[in-house]
């Protein structure tokens, strides 16, 4: 069951948001176009539950009307502007994963490891984040017990307002996480904060650290509770996954090791009744809603959830026309982008049921960048049922329930990634886990795949982050990966980085983070630009 059977995400409430530095005067305009008061609407009780609708949905949507439309940030491509789209290009364009066929500044920058403070994915992925944050104060500032009692919010509803302000508190928390490791120094604003001209402070990995730590354990077990009725919601499994990716690049971002830490809270997830999907293609399709396996995901549903950006990126970016993708995996649109580099496509055996490629027509080098046949086609993600494109035939295939826009959620956080990061952190000398228990986990997770096990001699931090890319390949992790096993500026070549086919090995350890954008230098003086930028 989607979370869109419990609280309406699209069209709940027009909520449009200038931004100005970082944060401007929230107002609530609905579709039709009347303009209702902020003390009109937060007198409607049912904006409490609408309003956490709407920064859940700013995780999939670019705004209040699919697939654009009622923007929540300026920009000429909506879909371009979504936080799953733009986050992605960040995280994945960057690596040894993926590359692009369209040529622009922007992707090019990205693709060659050489971008700058004008980088439009750079400035819309930390405009987007921004944006969540300044919806997450709005809601806390507008739900203090001494505005609450004002309205006369009867007691059953305060009750329910708490929970909620335990979702936002966390939701707040995890978009600071993703500022922290993408940017490092950045504007901090909370619900004491001020608003309109108010100019916040710049804060680095030494203070969010601590601060994002603080907040998600203040929210654990005041969560919703782990059930199909709270799929797509913040829940302890979800701020559990959040702590052990912290503590996991703790020595990236403080410089101490964490990796006990680490082990604590994933022992806690393996404890909390996720279990491994049967098949490793069922989490990517239509109905993935099923599955035992997703801790956090992003939705999206193909009637009521729509945008350029998200699982319809991931898909359409992904497919040319000669796939017949309509017929063939249940979307009919084709942009002809995305694909795979080599580096990713041959770390595959040849029975491994991760490696999901259309080969067809298909060099396995990506030799010239901007001809979409040079390289893999990645068929990861359909908009099919119980998706299993490379063994189901056609005619036995169940698409979504839209032609355009997939049912397809995005699995932020999942148990696989898990059961490698347990195994990692056990490499890396944290205690709470054991070896012989990091190695049933990742021969879980291969025999799931049809690939060979390993044996306890192969169980090293080489194998981890190969098979990190196996398994989690085009899910946004690969950045974070590289810059942790210090592959990311240094010790790794891989094609067009540094803008050459044949890759640069070393490069700037400036890229380790991402520029503050130049348009927010301009806004806000108290923002000093990241070194080397």
């Amino acid at each position: 069951m989607k979370i869109y059977n419990k609280i309406t995400i699209l069209f709940a409430i027009a909520l449009t948001l200038n931004l100005v530095s970082c944060t401007d005067d929230l107002n609530t305009v609905p579709p039709g176009g009347k303009e209702t008061t902020a003390e009109e609407a937060w007198n409607d009780e049912s904006t409490y539950n609408k309003f956490v609708a709407k920064i859940y949905a700013s995780f999939a949507l670019s705004g209040n009307q699919g697939p654009n439309g009622y923007d929540d940030i300026v920009g000429a491509d909506q879909g371009e502007a979504t936080f799953l789209r733009s986050y992605w290009n960040l995280q994945e364009l960057t690596t040894d994963e993926a590359v692009c066929a369209w040529s622009d500044d922007g992707l090019n920058g990205l693709t060659f490891c050489n971008w700058t403070s004008s980088n439009r994915f750079c400035e819309l992925t930390y405009n987007r984040i921004l944006v969540t944050i300044a919806f997450c104060n709005e809601f806390l500032r507008e739900t203090e017990e001494s505005l609450l009692n004002e309205r006369n919010v009867d007691e059953a509803l305060k009750a329910q307002i708490q929970e909620y302000r335990t979702e936002v508190k966390a939701i707040r928390a995890i978009k600071y996480y993703l500022l922290m490791d993408l940017y490092a120094n950045v504007p901090f604003l909370e619900e004491e904060s001020g608003v309109g001209a108010y100019m916040p402070e710049q804060k680095g990995r030494d203070f969010l650290f601590p601060w994002i730590e603080s907040e998600l354990l203040a929210c654990e077990d005041n969560l919703p509770a782990k059930s199909e009725l709270n799929y797509g919601k913040v829940t302890n499994g979800v701020i559990w996954m959040v702590l052990a990716k912290m503590y996991l690049n703790a020595e990236v971002y403080i410089g101490e090791s964490k990796y006990t830490e680490s082990l604590t809270y994933l022992n806690k997830i393996m404890n909390e009744g996720y279990l491994l999907d049967t098949r490793y293609s069922y989490m990517f399709g239509a109905d993935n809603d099923l599955s035992p396996e997703i801790i956090f995901p992003i939705i999206f549903d193909g009637k009521k959830a729509t945008t350029y950006g998200g699982t319809t990126y991931l898909m359409a970016a992904s497919w040319g026309s000669d796939m017949e993708p309509g017929s063939n995996f249940g979307l009919g649109q084709s942009w002809s982008g995305l694909r795979a580099k080599e580096t990713l496509s041959n770390l595959f055996d040849d029975n491994d049921a991760r490696a999901m490629f259309w080969t067809d027509k298909r060099t396995l080098e990506t030799s010239v960048l901007n001809d979409f046949n040079f390289g893999y086609s990645v068929i990861k993600y359909t908009n099919i049922k119980r998706s299993d494109p490379l063994n189901v035939s056609v005619e036995n295939r169940e698409f979504g329930s839209d032609n355009q826009f997939p049912d397809t959620d995005f699995p932020m956080y999942r148990l696989a990634d898990a059961y490698l990061m347990y195994a990692e952190a056990v490499l890396r000398g944290g205690t709470g886990g054991e070896r012989s228990t990091a190695l049933g986990y990742i021969n879980e997770i291969r025999s799931r795949a049809n690939a060979s096990t390993i044996s306890d001699s192969d169980l090293t931090l080489d194998f981890i982050l190969q098979e990190r890319s196996r398994e989690l390949y085009w899910e946004g992790h690969r950045r974070t990966d590289l810059i942790r096993f210090n592959q990311f500026t240094a010790n790794y070549a891989w094609p067009w980085k540094n803008g050459v086919y044949s890759g640069t090995a070393n490069i700037n350890e400036i890229y380790k983070v991402f520029p503050i954008p130049a348009a927010e230098l301009v806004a806000n003086s108290n923002i000093e630009q990241n070194p080397g930028y």
